[in-house]
């Protein structure tokens, strides 16, 4: 059952219980087996991610992550994330949405990926009122949304419009997705370490970690030499781009990684 909201000026407050504080998994676990399996099936398009992902976390927000001391300075970053994170699940459903007959198959794929995003927003909400970042909720409307944000959401409306499966899957969830998880594997214990933990952040070590390669079954392997097997890898390594120059406009940095067709750094 879902606990009960106390309105207060317009601030829903939700009471501690068990239920929100340690919510039940949504997600399967996924043996070091399988995932080994589907990065050595799938290498074309995993070994230039990984590399490019890895390379994400050697820069500069993780740096400055590390060196938090306090979790309200996380406040700008936590802002930000809330706008992609409602919005994720609506583009979501735009691609489920848009599915077109033939590929009704994947209809259940998108559907599990957005009903297990829908309410994590609403989670971080919680944490940012809980930790006066916000005061209420309305303040988060006051928050202008980084170009940054804005280009790396836009990003999966392009791909939900495209309605590409291969372009979908590698992007969303091989590339941005697996950034994601190591985004909160670090911000996960942070909080911990500073007082703050929350279901919110270590829950995303767990779904980003599912997401990131549960799609690898719905795409055929293809040559990392071949036309669309290049277009592919470029579009998911643009993802990653997006990400990491979105957490860097969160702490005020102006950073725009760019990679080669192999994963590698070639510009900042």
């Amino acid at each position: 059952m879902q606990a009960e909201k106390l309105i207060l000026n317009n601030t829903a407050i939700v009471p501690p219980t068990p239920a929100t504080q340690q919510a039940p998994s949504a997600y399967e676990k996924i043996d070091q087996a399988t995932l080994e399996y589907l990065r050595k099936k799938h290498a074309w398009i995993t070994e230039p991610l990984f590399k490019a992902s890895e390379a994400v976390k050697k820069m500069p927000f993780f740096i400055w992550l590390d060196e938090l001391e306090f979790p309200q300075e996380f406040a700008e970053c936590a802002k930000q994330l809330f706008h992609h994170s409602a919005t994720f699940p609506k583009v979501m459903g735009l691609m489920l949405a848009s599915t077109p007959m033939t590929e009704n198959h994947m209809m259940p794929f998108y559907a599990e990926h957005a009903f297990g995003e829908a309410d994590h927003h609403e989670l971080l909400m919680q944490w940012m009122l809980q930790h006066s970042i916000i005061q209420q909720r309305s303040d988060i409307d006051d928050v202008i949304v980084t170009t940054e944000t804005n280009a790396c959401i836009n990003q999966a409306y392009q791909l939900a419009i495209e309605q590409d499966r291969a372009k979908w899957v590698l992007t969303i969830n091989c590339g941005i997705e697996r950034c994601s998880n190591d985004f909160f594997k670090a911000v996960a214990p942070k909080m911990h370490a500073l007082g703050a933990g929350d279901n919110y952040f270590d829950i995303h070590v767990e779904a980003d970690e599912f997401h990131s390669i549960m799609g690898l079954e719905h795409v055929q392997p293809l040559s990392a030499d071949s036309v669309r097997g290049r277009h592919l890898i470029a579009k998911a390594l643009e993802g990653v781009s997006l990400w990491a120059s979105m957490l860097h406009s969160w702490i005020g940095i102006n950073y725009h990684p760019r990679f080669d067709i192999k994963g590698n750094l070639v510009k900042t």
